[in-house]
């Protein structure tokens, strides 16, 4: 027992290991978040938490009763939303007829969509159409269970009397069906209480998380064999009392018990994750409540499921663990024992690949390494494999694989650990055919060289701005009948107010003429309330120009002179007056930030470097200075790639007119004072981005030369900056953005008027991004002289010796 407790020490005791499990536990956490992040017209996490807790406390029958009637108002409103933008596209009054055709539709839900009197779970009607889609067939799928059931043995019944079946030499498919009414008969009194599965399911499915998983076995295998073979201090440890048997066995112990502890945070990272975001609804309810799980044939619940995934998922993580320690204790190198550890999951992820789940190979299919890992598939689901002509269970051929495997790595890994030399390699030098010659540089090239090569910062920032073009191209603006027809007026009159403008608006105005003297007529009560029914579309528009010349021209402009007439939806949508996109710049230039500067100082402290520095004619303050303006370019570069997205969306569909009018000329920007134009807003929106990079990278370059440690740096700055942000979008608490640097970047947004005074008079918090952006630029000063000083006197002084 001494001997496990000592190797647990290695793995637990070395303090680099809590370090890394907690890098890899937060990338999981970043990977989570950005494979669940909501694209381009999907519904975001806090939706389906929302709807969960709408249905929570109903029945089954209520549920349904629901989600579909939700679901049928929500279709008849973009239907409706859709006629109405084909009509302001359009025109025309060819979409009669589909009116018509739908008359009882319009009649029903017309109104509301006029009103807007409906209530949204998300932004828009198209976004809120696919998340009850996607519900409704959910909910359909489980309701269903008991018809589910039916079917089997009605299928089994008919199927067992067809000749092709009972013609078949092997009798395999007349067994399997039998086999499979049978397992399926015993399930008629399970009850099923429907919640939204995307929480659950993604928790315990997420792809990544088994990749990270296998990170972590790499790592143990490190620290409990690679590194004493390369050190060559496992001579030393095999020839200790216990003997070489018992040390093997205490190492596999301790990997097992190790992976079991990693495995547990990891899901429990996603469990945490997913249940704040998206809602796990109640665990007690049975498995079968789970669409993507309903053919589960054991009776438990949703809990008890979890509890047997994560020992299943244990086991499986083991087997494949005991081929990565063999690989790591063989090999005679640490880089063929990394790639003999990978090749043969590799291999086998191939062969599952490449054999189809119907064909008589299909146990060679699900015996394998990788099968052992697909957890849900053994336990959330039903299947026999053929074996000679007879059916056997997908858990049988999973579990006498999971023992095979394990027994031959368990017994291989103490065979070789018992007998093999297992000396360490050689250290081999490096020649090279050809030399470079040399070039004489300047201090900025070569610390550029650093941050940029050596660091990787080109790499990152390069994959930063090409996603950042790929997400301004991608990415799409629901823009309804109301927004086309408002673009349409305020485009053609953004600028001040002149009579050239007057007379246009007034000349649009004749358009509506007709439909004014046929509302006359019904309200003196010639003509029926029928006589409007072919003035839907041109009302709608007529409500929109109403706006435009009631509020925009006759209210604001007489209540704020001075102010122009502004088509203010791309700046709304560009400073970010609503939705989460600046928490996101927020959490992507964080995490630039410690990607690119982590390693700027700390890689030459590790190698003692600092004091070599001293002893050039410039001295450290020369190189300080060049390592802070190469680390403000990439900053700049950074902030850009941040702004570049939103300034491609807001230019494509809606533009950026009248750059030189007041800023107060947008109603929620009223207090700003009237010398402030948008384009200084514009400015000042860019100029906090820059700040906010700066003063990150700064910090970053601060703890890389404090801590020494390009991985300290990196995960304390990671954490500084994204720890914050991720915890918004991913909705686990309320406000705590705000703990980061997600002011300076939603800075254009404070900007909005707050309230009024005694007086009665609009003001604003102007003053607070402003006061941000000083405090960060002196923040940002002050970490470069002391930088600076730390950098020039660090060490050993040179001239004194």
């Amino acid at each position: 027992m001494s001997l496990f407790w000592a190797e647990l020490r290695k793995v637990w005791g070395n303090r680099l290991f809590p370090l890394l499990l907690a890098v890899l536990a937060a990338a999981n956490l970043l990977l989570l978040w950005m494979g669940t992040r909501p694209t381009a017209g999907q519904p975001s996490a806090a939706v389906y938490r929302a709807v969960g807790a709408q249905l929570d406390g109903l029945t089954m029958e209520e549920k349904g009763a629901y989600l579909h009637g939700k679901y049928t108002e929500i279709e008849s409103l973009v239907k409706i939303g859709g006629f109405y933008r084909d009509m302001a596209y359009a025109g025309s009054s060819y979409l009669q007829a589909y009116r018509d055709e739908n008359a009882a539709m319009f009649d029903a839900y017309e109104q509301e969509y006029k009103d807007k009197s409906y209530t949204l779970f998300t932004d828009d009607l198209n976004t809120e159409y696919r998340l009850f889609n996607q519900l409704q067939n959910e909910y359909d799928t489980v309701a269903a269970y008991t018809d589910f059931l039916d079917g089997v043995q009605t299928k089994a019944t008919q199927l067992a009397g067809i000749s092709i079946f009972q013609n078949d030499k092997t009798g395999y498919d007349l067994k399997n069906i039998e086999a499979t009414a049978k397992v399926y008969a015993g399930l008629t009194a399970t009850e099923i209480d429907y919640y939204p599965q995307k929480g659950l399911y993604t928790a315990i499915s997420y792809a990544f998380t088994d990749l990270i998983l296998l990170a972590a076995m790499l790592l143990l295998a490190l620290l409990l064999v690679r590194q004493e073979r390369d050190s060559g201090l496992l001579a030393l440890v095999r020839s200790l009392p216990g003997g070489r048997l018992q040390t093997a066995l205490a190492k596999l112990a301790t990997f097992g018990v190790s992976l079991l502890a990693v495995l547990a945070l990891l899901y429990g990272v996603n469990l945490a994750y997913c249940g704040a975001s998206f809602g796990l609804g109640p665990l007690t309810r049975t498995i079968q409540s789970v669409p993507a799980l309903m053919r589960c044939t054991m009776q438990i619940t949703v809990g008890q499921y979890l509890l047997r995934f994560l020992l299943a998922k244990w086991v499986g993580a083991f087997v494949m663990g005991l081929w990565v320690m063999l690989a790591a204790l063989t090999a005679r190198r640490a880089a063929a024992g990394w790639i003999g550890a990978l090749a043969l999951p590799l291999a086998m992820y191939g062969v599952r690949a490449a054999i189809p789940a119907t064909s008589h190979l299909n146990v060679v299919k699900y015996a394998n390494l990788v099968s052992l890992l697909q957890t849900n598939e053994l336990l959330g689901n039903y299947r026999n494999l053929f074996w000679f002509g007879t059916p056997i269970g997908l858990p049988l051929v999973e579990w006498t694989a999971a023992v095979f495997y394990g027994a031959l790595f368990a017994a291989a890994f103490c065979t070789v650990f018992a007998r093999a030399q297992l000396l360490p390699a050689a250290k081999r030098g490096l020649v090279l055919g050809l030399t470079r010659r040399t070039k004489a540089t300047s201090v900025i090239k070569e610390e550029g060289r650093k941050l940029f090569v050596l660091n990787g910062a080109a790499v990152f920032l390069a994959a930063f701005l090409a996603f950042g073009v790929y997400q301004g191209v991608t990415s799409e603006s629901y823009i309804d009948a109301d927004e086309i027809y408002y673009a349409y007026y305020m485009k053609h009159i953004s600028g001040p107010w002149t009579a050239e403008s007057r007379d246009w608006l007034t000349a649009q105005g004749e358009e509506f003429a007709p439909m004014l003297a046929v509302q006359r007529r019904v309200a003196r009560g010639e003509l029926s309330n029928e006589a409007m029914l072919a003035y839907g579309a041109l009302q709608q528009k007529y409500n929109i120009y109403q706006q435009v010349v009631q509020n925009n021209i006759n209210y604001y402009l007489k209540e704020h002179p001075g102010a122009w007439l502004v088509y203010e939806s791309g700046y709304k949508k560009l400073f970010g007056f609503s939705g989460t996109a600046d928490v996101q710049d927020t959490l992507w230039a964080g995490l630039l930030c410690a990607l690119c500067f982590s390693g700027l100082f700390a890689m030459e402290r590790k190698g003692g470097m600092e004091t070599v520095l001293r002893a050039t004619p410039l001295g450290r303050r020369a190189t300080v200075r060049a390592k802070l303006r190469q680390s403000n370019l990439a900053a700049i570069v950074i902030a850009a790639g941040t702004a570049l997205p939103h300034l491609w969306q807001g230019l494509r569909d809606y533009g950026l007119p009248a750059l030189l009018a007041p800023a107060m000329s947008i109603s929620e920007l009223e207090a700003v004072p009237k010398c402030i134009t948008l384009s200084d807003l514009l400015l000042f929106w860019l100029l906090c981005r820059a700040v906010a990079c700066l003063c990150m990278a700064r910090l970053t370059l601060w703890l890389g030369q404090k801590l020494g440690s390009l991985l300290a740096a990196l995960f304390v700055s990671a954490v500084g900056y994204c720890l914050p942000a991720l915890l918004a979008l991913s909705g686990m608490s309320n406000g705590i953005e705000w703990l980061g640097f997600y002011p300076l970047f939603h800075a254009a947004a404070l900007c909005q008027t707050q309230g009024t005074n005694a007086a009665g008079a609009p003001y604003n918090l102007l003053w607070v991004p402003i006061f941000l952006v000083v405090v960060a630029a002196a923040l940002a000063w002050a970490i470069g002289n002391d930088l600076t000083e730390a950098y020039e006197w660090a060490g050993v002084d040179l001239d004194a010796l």
